[in-house]
């Protein structure tokens, strides 16, 4: 495993800039400011490091010797301040491409976790299933990612809370690399996505080891989520080895984490189903109507607003619901994509079913209404065959029909 880029080169960057008390600064406008410093720095030197193929433990003592070759005090960069932090960070696999289907394909993984984890619209979601390269060629699973926050990730993981995204992917011109290259076989990696959360993630040796773990663990359990033999008995099975990290198991490292995913689907589906048997209120259907037709942000009060409802009915309404809900400040949304599928068909359904029963009660008045008139005219027929005078009067609700019948040899002249 390691951290990489595109290009797939191993080496770093690493942008050294001075900082001290007073440092002026100079903007893209030509205006001037005073550069901001953490309290008690008076003087220190900033480094903005970025490398790939390159293990994570090993960036510091690289840093140190590389400053020493260009005669800066290595020692400078023994102990990072406490404000320093990491801002990307990657681990990945190489498999072979006829094995890694499993982790991208509709029911792998990575469509599981976005479909069940991510929530409706918020916290935050982030599906990508691409099957063509930059040049528009054919190439299953050229990039397939699922981006989950910290809320998220815990419900696959509880003990992480880096938000993180989970790939697979190819380079650009896999398909036009020699079938023994590595690089015309994809990768499958985890991610730490530093903008999908308030919090820092600092530079210590712990905070390291912490990245470290979490994101083998990721890749790991999506692995054998998929199916993947993760510790083959014999040589490296599917995975594949590249110029910087030969593929081979290791006795440490986390243990993988079994994804649950469909124990999740299974209680996702019960949690709708107990709702729809229970019974829901009036102001529950709307809102869960709303929830599932407004692409927006959400708020109880939006939802009485769009209902003319009492905002405090709204949420006695949604209190009852909340286990197919995440409600959080001011914004209401469905608790996970699978969730809002569910519920929509559920709204879906109901409509329809009103739609179907005052379809049938038109219809039946309407033939109600032609039957009555059919009759009529058939009526009408046989009293002008016959010669019989007819008068048609209405009282209230009652129709009532009066014939005068004229003189026959029979008939003396009657009412009926």
């Amino acid at each position: 495993m390691g951290d990489e880029n595109p290009i797939g080169e191993q080496g770093f960057n690493a942008h050294i800039t001075p900082r001290w008390h007073g440092m002026e600064v100079e903007h893209s406008d030509g205006a001037t400011s005073e550069l901001s410093l953490p309290d008690g720095v008076h003087e220190a030197v900033n480094v903005k490091i970025q490398g790939s193929n390159i293990e994570f433990s090993r960036y510091l003592p690289l840093l140190q010797i590389a400053a020493t070759t260009v005669a800066i005090r290595g020692s400078y960069f023994e102990s990072p301040h406490e404000y320093s932090n990491i801002q990307d960070a990657e681990r990945y696999v190489r498999l072979h491409r006829d094995a890694s289907g499993p982790v991208h394909a509709r029911d792998g993984p990575i469509a599981s976790m976005a479909h069940l984890l991510e929530s409706d619209r918020d916290g935050y979601r982030k599906l990508v299933q691409n099957d063509a390269d930059e040049h528009g060629q054919k190439l299953p699973g050229y990039y397939h990612t699922v981006t989950l926050g910290p809320r998220r990730i815990r419900e696959a993981f509880p003990d992480h809370a880096l938000p993180t995204e989970v790939k697979h992917y190819h380079i650009r011109e896999a398909n036009n690399q020699p079938k023994d290259s590595p690089l015309a076989h994809p990768k499958v990696g985890a991610s730490y996505q530093v903008n999908r959360w308030d919090e820092t993630l600092g530079a210590t040796p712990d905070d390291i080891e912490r990245l470290e773990r979490e994101l083998d663990q990721v890749v790991l359990s999506v692995l054998a989520d998929a199916g993947i033999d993760i510790a083959p008995s014999n040589g490296s099975g599917v995975f594949v080895s590249h110029a910087y990290f030969e593929a081979q198991t290791r006795d440490e490292g986390p243990e993988p984490v079994g994804l649950g995913l469909t124990e999740v689907k299974s209680t996702q589906e019960s949690v709708v189903i107990q709702h729809l048997a229970d019974g829901l209120s009036p102001v529950q259907w709307e809102s869960l109507e709303t929830l599932v037709t407004d692409g927006g942000e959400v708020s109880p009060a939006e939802i009485a607003e769009e209902h003319d409802r009492h905002a405090g009915s709204v949420r006695r309404a949604l209190r009852g619901i909340e286990d197919l809900l995440v409600h959080e400040y001011a914004s209401v949304e469905l608790r996970s994509r699978y969730i809002a599928e569910l519920v929509h068909d559920a709204v879906k359904e109901a409509e329809d079913a009103v739609k179907r029963a005052t379809e049938t009660g038109a219809k039946a008045l309407q033939a109600a209404e032609q039957g009555m008139e059919e009759s009529m005219s058939a009526v009408a027929a046989w009293t002008a065959r016959h010669g019989v005078d007819v008068d048609d009067a209405l009282s209230g609700q009652e129709a009532r029909l009066k014939m005068r019948m004229g003189k026959s040899s029979q008939n003396t002249p009657g009412e009926i």
